[in-house]
């Protein structure tokens, strides 16, 4: 098991300590540095002859599995020495009592795990050394285990490893992270889920996310300081409805956020027919473009961009020599767009024949339209009715690929895209060919891939990359480059946990404008707020510390 994502992304300086480990061991280098690649990360079996100091140590449990206490304790005190500002220790604890651990001394076999610490022992060194614990996590694997054992063990067989960070540092107030997710296929891993998996290895913060009509609750002060919520791609089902729960959130001292990275526009019925209520009543909004925050400030002044980045990047791809070059299509909501340059690919791939290989995800209409014999449709027809591809399948294709085509047409929907498809591609070493709307402000043309205007210039610079496989590597390495070093998550996320306390700091001010800006609008649903002026709140028990919400199925 490698430890990654428990590492917090921003570390530019990790050292992991393994102890004696087998020859095969595989330590966390490789995975961390996709996360962050501008990481000097360090490898040793014991801090003897360690100088300088790290935003975080690794210590594995093979070092301090058998250890005594006093040594134990030791062992933490120097490791916190050798911590930056907002260090983190990161302790792995194989556990003795995991079930094929027990199994093997019912059986009289080698041990898996040859250790004496126990976890509880482990919390007890780190809060003798000094240190705050910041988090116990750990690791289990589905075991069947026989009910004997079962009833016979006071701790988890089936957990086979604990994760348990710690600090010297003062622990920042508690926060708490609450998401309810809208769109949860395409929008979500990289709007939410993925921020928030970095944004919880910080010390103190917590993440949760739930689906519209799953119950949840909403916590107390007195469990977390800091507690966010946001609403992510959800409108309100009546003005009322939004406006009752802003105030519900406001009562309990929440900060209220709306995520929204398509442009509203395509719903205006709607949100005129709600007052716009989720956008005037919310603190803040967050999105993914500059575009989109132009027309949100019309709504509420509190709008912050967060750019789509990627989670990770791999080593950069080998562009061996290869005679037939693969172009590359996936994406939603993008056949209008494709048909556009359709003529032009027919006459590429009755032109160039089997040098030209297409991959097309999960499109069987644009897939079909494609006059060529030498074409994949990727996708599984049983995942989403094969409207999709797992995005592991999507990634890989895009590393297959050469040539990535990213067709835009200049509209309302359109300009509101982020330039996600762009890095993506140039993460995974495929050079793209895209249009100005969207792309432009980012593609270097001719440098980090081409902009092509219309027809014409799509098809002498579909030739050019063709038929020039040095320009391609030239290309694509320098796209590679502007993602590794300008486009990772883990170069942006704390900016989001920045404006969230930002906004907590100013909370009181921030109710009053809101309150302010749906008191405004409130008039024109007079009607409709005075015939359930007396019905039941939606929220039961809210007065209730982590009272159970249920969101209307409308939501």
């Amino acid at each position: 098991m490698t430890f990654e994502t428990f590492i917090p992304p921003r570390s530019k300086t990790v050292l992991e300590v393994t102890g004696e480990v087998a020859a095969d061991f595989e330590t966390t280098k490789d995975k961390f540095l996709e996360i962050q690649p501008a990481c000097d990360y360090s490898v040793a079996k014991s801090f003897a002859k360690i100088k300088g100091k790290f935003d975080t140590i690794l210590i594995q449990s093979a070092l301090i599995g058998n250890m005594a206490k006093d040594e134990l304790i030791k062992l933490i005190k120097d490791a916190a020495a050798k911590l930056k500002a907002r260090g983190t220790l990161i302790f792995s604890l194989d556990n003795v009592g995991f079930i094929e651990n027990v199994r093997a001394i019912l059986e009289g076999q080698p041990l898996k795990f040859k250790i004496t610490l126990t976890r509880v022992e482990l919390e007890s060194a780190i809060a003798d050394a000094g240190i705050n614990l910041v988090r116990s996590l750990h690791a289990a694997r589905r075991i069947e285990i026989a009910q004997g054992i079962k009833d016979l063990a006071k701790i988890d067989t089936a957990v086979f490893t604990y994760i348990i960070s710690a600090t010297p540092d003062e622990l920042p107030p508690k926060t708490m992270i609450q998401s309810v997710i809208g769109e949860k296929l395409v929008c979500a891993p990289i709007r939410i889920h993925t921020p928030n998996s970095f944004m919880v290895t910080e010390p103190n913060v917590a993440t949760i996310s739930t689906e519209p009509r799953d119950a949840y609750r909403l916590f107390s002060a007195e469990r977390y300081t800091d507690r966010i919520f946001i609403n992510q791609r959800i409108s309100f089902p009546s003005f009322t409805n939004g406006k009752k729960f802003f105030e519900q959130l406001k009562e309990l001292g929440y900060l209220f956020i709306e995520e929204i990275d398509d442009n509203p526009v395509l719903w205006r019925e709607k949100y005129e027919q709600i007052g716009w209520i989720n956008f005037i009543g919310v603190h803040g909004i967050q999105t993914s473009t500059e575009y989109l925050a132009d027309f949100l400030r019309e709504y509420n002044p509190n709008v912050k961009v967060f750019a789509n980045q990627l989670r990770r990047i791999l080593p950069l791809r080998d562009f061996a020599k290869n005679d037939t070059v693969t172009i590359f299509f996936g994406a939603l909501n993008r056949d209008k767009d494709f048909n556009e340059i359709l003529p032009v690919i027919n006459d590429f791939a009755q032109e160039y024949g089997d040098k030209l290989a297409f991959k097309i995800i999960a499109n069987t209409e644009l897939f079909e339209s494609i006059q060529s014999t030498n074409k994949t449709l990727v996708g599984n027809p049983n995942y989403y009715n094969g409207q999709f591809a797992p995005y592991e399948v999507y990634e890989k294709t895009l590393r297959e690929s050469d040539i990535a085509l990213l067709p835009l047409l200049d509209n309302e929907f359109n300009r509101s895209k982020s330039d996600l498809k762009f890095i993506e591609c140039a993460g995974n070493g495929c050079v793209a060919l895209a249009s100005p709307v969207v792309y432009a402000p980012t593609v270097k043309d001719g440098e980090t891939g081409f902009i092509f205007n219309n027809n014409q210039e799509f098809a002498e610079k579909l030739r050019a990359l063709i038929d020039n496989p040095n320009k391609r590597r030239e290309i694509a390495t320098a796209a590679y480059e502007y993602v590794k070093h300008n486009r990772l998550l883990s170069q942006h996320y704390e900016e989001r946990l920045d404006w969230y306390r930002e906004l907590l700091a100013k909370l009181p001010e921030l109710n009053a404008e809101t309150q302010a800006r749906i008191d405004k609008v409130a008039p024109k649903f007079a009607n409709e707020l005075a015939s359930i002026e007396n019905e039941k709140s939606q929220v039961e028990g809210i007065s209730k510390p982590n009272a159970e919400i249920i969101i209307p199925s409308e939501w």
